[in-house]
């Protein structure tokens, strides 16, 4: 049986690693269908959109992945 402070970290392992990209794609995706459904950017959509670039950020900042810009500046 896995010990409680185990699980504590395992059930925070998989939110992170599984539930927060999938969040961070789904908003993305939201923003994205409402502004082609519209035809036009507005709050909502970039809302949406915002919020899926910001979970993306802070899902691969947790799994030790560089940021994007800071590659590009390497290369």
């Amino acid at each position: 049986m896995i010990p409680l402070l185990a699980r504590k970290y395992l059930y925070r392992y998989l939110i992170v690693a599984i539930g927060l990209p999938v969040l961070a794609r789904l908003l993305a995706f939201a923003g994205q269908s409402l502004e082609q459904r519209t035809g036009k950017d507005n709050v909502v959509s970039k809302g949406l959109k915002s919020a899926g670039r910001f979970a993306q950020r802070r899902a691969d900042k947790s799994q030790g992945k560089k940021d994007r810009r800071s590659r590009q500046a390497v290369r």
